[in-house]
C-alpha cells in the first residue's frame, strides 16, 4: 500500500468537495491508511481513480465502491 501525506489528503478532499459536493473520509491506522465515501457514486470514484493515476498511484476500491486504499 502506498502512503499518503496529510497535505495530499487535504488536497483530495478539497478537489472532491469542489467538484461533487461530497466528503471523502480519511482513516489513518498504524499499518495503513484508507478512505471512504458515505455512499457509492460512480462519478466520484472515477474521479478519484483518475486523480491518483495522474499522481502515480492506484485507488483500489472495495466491491461496493465506498472505500479504497492506495497502491
Amino acid at each position: 500500500m502506498k502512503s499518503v501525506t496529510y497535505p495530499e489528503v487535504l488536497e483530495l478532499k478539497k478537489a472532491v468537495r469542489e467538484a461533487f459536493g461530497v466528503n471523502v473520509h480519511f482513516h489513518d491506522m498504524c499499518s495503513y491508511s484508507s478512505f471512504s465515501l458515505d455512499e457509492p457514486n460512480e462519478a466520484v470514484s472515477s474521479f478519484i481513480e483518475r486523480y491518483f493515476s495522474e499522481r502515480g498511484a492506484r485507488a483500489a476500491f472495495n466491491d461496493g465502491r465506498t472505500a479504497f486504499t492506495l497502491e
